[in-house]
């Protein structure tokens, strides 16, 4: 029986604390809506469970997809739990994403009831970057002890290697990790290759604190008065809203680059396509990653992506092809010298339009390789595998015992 067939009228619930709509919807969020997608496309009756921002619907349908938004920052969690537990007997699958932490479903379904607990990446470090001490250390024991715990006997995939990796070294996880990476959103026309303004960078996703942003612009500050820049005037283009604009704003100010950096907030998807097709080079600054999704969608345009060596870029960047991985350090002024000469020298080798455009057919062939498409098959054949109660495993799955290779 095809997979279609076998969730004609499963009932399934996709439980992710933000929906697309949400001021601070980001790849996660289009990952969790394409699971959605996925089942609903195999003839399931699917329920989006997301919390509920100010002025925002209670509940709304969808592509077919009921969404119910309940709670609130703080209080999405019980919330959830509580519409899970009141509706235990009319759920036949879950899947529950990891957003920090997941929403610890098991706790309140039948135990037979098949549970997919997706992890994007490992927050051990970002805990103490978004929350007081005492909040940071509660969270830590969440993800590491108590989402291990409760999900010891649930399927668990990640979305990269990188995520993989982490999981086994930070959590000490031990159960199967399988692997269910992200697709992308590409262009339906080809970028034209002369509408790139060489002296133009851009960074996409939202301002929230470990995306970095601020040593991105610190970056391209230093780039100004690089001597390979040769007096060149650049311009920053910034993609994205979030808590940390203001603050980011003022460094700008501050150092004088108010006219040359541009905040764009959350714009449509034309506006977003206009302003990568003219980037010359985009910058991911993140501490961390579970996958670089913005390093993707700006390959999609041709444009290639300097990023720190950390988790998840380093699965989403093919060094010297798509783009540069600068090795990290834990020294930030050290981090900021080697961003700042790597993207001085990939502007100033980039004025060529013959290397633009061999950069542009990289960077279009690797994000071609990612398919939204091919994720919702997938989706949908794991979630017709745990229904039927079989020992069904991922295309590429991570071994228990050994580290992820490389």
């Amino acid at each position: 029986m095809t997979a279609e067939g076998t969730l004609a009228g499963v009932r399934a619930v996709v439980v992710n604390w933000r929906d697309l709509d949400h001021s601070l919807a980001g790849g996660s969020e289009i990952y969790a809506w394409e699971c959605a997608r996925a089942l609903r496309e195999g003839g399931a009756d699917v329920e989006f469970l997301t919390a509920r921002e100010p002025g925002s619907a209670h509940t709304e349908n969808r592509e077919g997809i009921s969404v119910r938004r309940t709670g609130g920052p703080l209080t999405f969690y019980p919330a959830a739990l509580l519409r899970l537990l009141r509706r235990r007997r009319r759920i036949d699958l879950v899947i529950d994403p990891s957003c920090g932490i997941p929403s610890f479903s098991p706790l309140v379904l039948r135990r037979r009831t098949p549970v997919v607990l997706v992890m994007h990446h490992v927050h051990q470090d970002q805990f103490g970057t978004h929350f007081p001490a005492p909040v940071a250390v509660l969270g830590r024991w969440l993800e590491r002890v108590a989402m291990r715990t409760v999900y010891r006997r649930k399927r668990v995939v990640a979305v990269s290697r990188s995520t993989a990796e982490q999981m086994r070294e930070q959590l000490g996880w031990t159960g199967d990790i399988g692997l269910l990476p992200n697709g992308a959103d590409l262009p339906a026309i080809v970028p034209d290759p002369a509408a790139v303004d060489p002296d133009r960078v851009v960074v996409l996703g939202r301002l929230v604190a470990h995306k970095r942003v601020d040593l991105v612009i610190r970056t391209f500050f230093d780039v100004q008065l690089h001597p390979a820049n040769d007096g060149r005037r650049l311009h920053l283009d910034i993609i994205g809203q979030g808590p940390e604009r203001e603050r980011l704003e003022r460094i700008a100010a501050a150092m004088g680059l108010e006219d040359r950096v541009t905040f764009h907030g959350h714009v449509d998807e034309e506006t977003k396509g206009r302003l990568l097709s003219r980037a010359a080079v985009h910058v991911c600054a993140s501490d961390a990653e579970g996958w670089g999704q913005a390093v993707i969608d700006a390959a999609g345009y041709g444009v290639p992506t300097l990023a720190r060596d950390v988790p998840g870029l380093r699965d989403s960047v093919r060094p010297l092809l798509t783009g540069w991985l600068v090795p990290d350090s834990t020294d930030p002024e050290e981090v900021r010298r080697r961003l700042s000469d790597a993207l001085a020298s990939a502007l100033a080798d980039g004025r060529s339009a013959d290397v633009r455009a061999e950069r542009a057919t990289a960077c279009r062939a690797w994000a071609a390789g990612f398919d939204w498409s091919r994720m919702r098959d997938q989706t949908r054949a794991l979630a017709a595998y745990e229904l039927a109660a079989s020992t069904f495993q991922p295309l590429h799955s991570v071994p228990r015992d050994t580290r992820v290779a490389a």
